[in-house]
């Protein structure tokens, strides 16, 4: 069988994560550090030497052997760390294969004239540097179907509870919430988000409207026509049937500040991987004309932790039992899911209901795709990121599943108000009346947050008017993210663990060659231990695992630990200890 002459890979990765976030909260296991000095604001970890310009890196197919008649398709995306412009090209590939340079995918069908094998030559170019390198795969032909590689088995912390993804597990609540069911639940659950008035005009949902428009939003963010419904390079069989999109992986994210469910949703029969990911709470997140409750917070999680105990936590622990049985685990899942989602104490307080915040959208559609005049590929990686929600239409009448300005990212961070955690704050660049403030970036500034939207002035902005961006890749906002973002805390600082989604943008939690903060550095979450003394520890580059299908990253497994760390603690602090008691801290020293 042959093997790929491969890069010297460097490392990268996603998870199935939106990006930005709330008040973050401090990580496991860690104490006040009494007697301890407070950093000031201004500290900063040691700065390491400048970093030597990074080649571009390719990533050698999972598929090593397919069959005759077998279709599998595989990515050549090229990253560069720098986030310099890339440009790939397939130089050589069998005749029975087809290359989609806009979404970097090639799909391949390989026929008897292919066997004993097909090679692939990949030539890897980018704009003002000299010099050009390729790249060649050999993937094996057999003349019957091959089974393709499959992620292995964790553990049931993992499978049953943080990162729910085996098939069987999935099978009931696939068919309890197609995706058109799903958009059409949360559009109705998002309506309290209205003026009382606005909400009693709207007419009756029609679950079609609501998914044509959701792909709309879709298409929006990637240019690609083959996801607009009102185009006629529409692909109809792949994206136009909610039938088509499955469910792939339930993650109740027990770990965040506010804890949430995510529901993934992949269409299945695209080449690409193209994901919708919802996120969805027992509380309401705002009701027009009430102030918003201080027990808010506190009543999401004692909701939503209470119900993850009662079926996924049996005993207060992880189930072997589960883990061994697919089938029983599922319809365990299918029962949470159909109590979570029906979820209703409004006599009690009007937020008390379930509610959809949004849909992320992440996919590999062209939305990271740089395009020539001409429309035809020009460089780039072809993943692009998004956020949608069901507003009403402009005519007042219905909703919409319409793309927004996208939540933002740690620009700098100081002591919370009784220094026992991180929290972010806007850096000067965004900060109305520092002398350091860019002209109008001070409208990026989410105050009561602390975090700084990504800029947009070309795309969604008029003249000078600086607006929130409703679209991320690793291509656009360039100086923004190797400079401005990271001058007052660099991206590997281990404070920004400490906040949702690792307080980075959509396309930098999903491309990174560092992992997670040293839990040994009581700094990276301990305010009075001054500040952190090493940076998050490197890793192979990570190559955009949103569910590990093929095989696990270790970005992937030590996250999850993470974030079973970081569960532990919101259980005792919001249910007490023995709600839990099966939970451990696998990165605790």
């Amino acid at each position: 069988m042959g093997n790929a002459r491969r890069l010297v890979l460097l490392g990268l990765l996603s998870t199935v994560n939106a990006c930005g976030g709330k008040t973050p909260q401090p990580t496991p296991g860690r104490g006040s550090g009494a007697g301890s000095a407070v950093t000031t604001t201004e500290a900063k970890p040691p700065e390491p030497p400048p970093a030597a310009d990074r080649p571009p890196e390719l990533f050698e197919p999972a598929i090593k052997k397919v069959g005759v008649g077998q279709t599998v398709s595989f990515s050549t995306a090229a990253i560069d760390q720098d986030l310099d412009e890339t440009r790939v090209e397939v130089t050589r590939m069998p005749a029975s294969a087809k290359f989609d340079p806009i979404t970097q995918t090639v799909t391949w069908t390989p026929t008897k004239a292919d066997i004993p094998g097909g090679e692939f030559t990949l030539q890897i170019t980018q704009p003002g540097k000299k010099g050009s390198q390729t790249e060649s795969w050999l993937i094996d032909v057999d003349p019957k179907k091959q089974p393709l590689p499959v992620a292995e088995t964790q553990t049931a912390i993992i499978e049953t509870v943080l990162m729910i993804r085996q098939p069987k597990r999935l099978e009931q609540i696939n068919k309890d919430w197609p995706l058109d069911k799903m958009l059409l639940v949360s559009a109705e659950n998002f309506k309290p988000q209205f003026d009382a008035e606005k909400a009693k005009a709207l007419g009756a949902l029609d679950k079609k409207v609501l998914f044509d428009g959701f792909l709309t939003g879709l298409a929006q963010t990637h240019q690609n026509p083959r996801l607009d419904p009102a185009s006629p390079q529409f692909d109809k069989a792949v994206f136009g049937d909610p039938a088509a999109w499955k469910i792939v992986t339930l993650r109740p994210r027990i770990d965040r500040a506010w804890t949430e469910l995510r529901v993934v949703y992949q269409a299945v029969k695209a080449p690409e991987p193209v994901f919708a990911m919802f996120r969805i709470r027992p509380v309401t997140e705002f009701v027009p004309a009430l102030p918003r409750p201080a027990e808010e917070k506190a009543t999401n999680n004692k909701v939503f932790l209470g119900l993850v105990a009662k079926h996924l936590l049996p005993g207060g622990a992880p189930s072997e039992k589960l883990l061994k049985d697919q089938a029983g685990h599922g319809k365990v899942v299918a029962a949470f899911m159909k109590e979570f989602m029906a979820y209703d104490d409004t006599k009690t307080a009007p937020y008390l209901k379930t509610f959809s915040i949004g849909i992320a959208t992440e996919a590999r559609m062209g939305g990271g795709s740089a395009r020539n005049p001409d429309g035809t590929y020009k460089n780039g990686d072809g993943w692009g990121w998004s956020a949608m929600k069901p507003f009403i239409t402009p005519d007042g009448k219905s909703q919409q599943y319409t793309n927004v300005i996208i939540p933002g990212f740690w620009t700098k961070t100081v002591p919370s108000e009784d220094k026992k955690s991180w929290i972010p704050t806007c850096g000067p660049r965004w900060t109305t009346g520092d002398k350091q403030l860019a002209p109008g970036h001070d409208v990026l500034c989410r105050k009561t947050l602390g975090f700084v939207d990504l800029p947009s002035i070309e795309s969604f902005g008029s003249g000078d008017k600086v607006k929130g961006a409703r679209i991320d890749a690793n291509h656009l906002f360039v100086e923004h993210k190797n400079k401005f973002m990271v001058a007052d805390l660099a991206l590997d600082d281990g404070r920004r663990d400490v906040g949702e989604e690792n307080g980075m943008t959509c396309s930098q939690c999903h491309i990174r060659n560092f992992g997670m903060h040293d839990y040994a550095d009581l700094a990276n979450t301990d305010p009075t231990q001054g500040v952190p003394k090493t940076r998050n520890k490197k890793i192979a580059t990570l190559n955009f695992v949103i569910v590990p299908s093929t095989h696990w990253e270790e970005f992937t497994l030590d996250f999850l630990k993470h974030q079973e760390c970081r569960a532990k603690q919101n259980y005792e602090q919001f249910l007490g200890a023995d709600a839990a008691k099966g939970l451990t801290c696998p990165l605790a020293p």
